[in-house]
């Protein structure tokens, strides 16, 4: 064979690859890097986070209080925010109620080394989108942070202010009491704009769209999760019962052993 061109193109195909540049007659491949704040005030548990997070293609930015993990989050852009639950300043939740009153709606997970039914419904309450204690392998961890950015894009990537391009997708549904309005991302019901978190919109939507059909809360976990452990179902019922709550017990049925189903008419 003769010898190659150095002028010729070269293409490099690799996952997260967004930019080539050139370097005389080689190419350097940059990733996309995933960007994370991570805030814990206990030095060695934000290192080994920050450790491993970095050895996963996180670009880092660490905060070691409430108050400066917040005013970090408000000044910089970033895919995943995880907040230790207890921290001096302002605890996770707090962190998560001040963005989410501000608009910020980068998903949000909080660690604690409470294993508590309650202080999960809490922060999930607060807008968090996952809610893991400290004893959780790293591995999935990761998995699960991952599975949020995933997400998040998707929902993203939703045109905010036109129609639909799917012809078979509708703009909005409309009942008696509600209408949800997929393109603007609001419910109203009885003529009042809801106050729902971005991850109960988003289970609400799916279970609409899915008229009639049962989804499970093994489905819903991988869908919104990416897992499907049993033992998290928990985290299910409790965001299902928030959304009831806040639409008089309607619309949203179980079938018991099964699922959860969406149900327009009523009688």
């Amino acid at each position: 064979m003769g010898m190659l061109s150095n002028k010729i193109d070269c293409f490099y195909l690799a996952k997260d690859v967004n930019l080539w540049e050139q370097n005389q007659h080689s190419f350097v491949i940059i990733k996309s890097m995933k960007k994370i704040l991570i805030a814990d005030d206990d030095r060695s548990i934000l290192t080994l986070l920050s450790y491993h997070f970095r050895q996963n293609d996180f670009e880092v930015t660490t905060a070691d209080d409430g108050k400066k993990a917040y005013d970090k989050a408000r000044k910089n852009p970033f895919d995943l925010i995880l907040l230790d639950l207890m921290m001096p300043e302002f605890s996770g939740i707090e962190v998560t109620k001040k963005l989410r009153k501000e608009g910020n709606f980068t998903p949000i997970l909080i660690l604690t080394a409470r294993d508590d039914d309650e202080m999960k419904l809490t922060g999930l309450s607060a807008g968090s989108d996952e809610y893991l204690d400290k004893t959780t392998p790293m591995k999935e961890i990761i998995v699960r942070a991952n599975a949020l950015i995933r997400r998040s894009q998707m929902y993203n990537d939703v045109p905010k202010n036109s129609v639909s391009t799917d012809n078979n997708k509708p703009t909005s549904l409309i009942t008696d009491r509600m209408e949800i309005d997929f393109v603007k991302k609001e419910v109203t019901f009885d003529g009042k704009i809801l106050d729902l978190t971005k991850r109960e919109f988003e289970i609400l939507e799916l279970l609409a769209e899915r008229q009639g059909e049962v989804v499970s809360r093994e489905e819903l976990l991988k869908h919104f999760w990416g897992i499907s452990e049993s033992a998290e179902t928990r985290t299910i019922d409790v965001l299902i019962s928030k959304i009831r709550k806040k639409l008089d017990n309607r619309y949203i049925k179980t079938k018991r052993g099964f699922g959860y189903y969406f149900e327009e008419n009523e009688a």
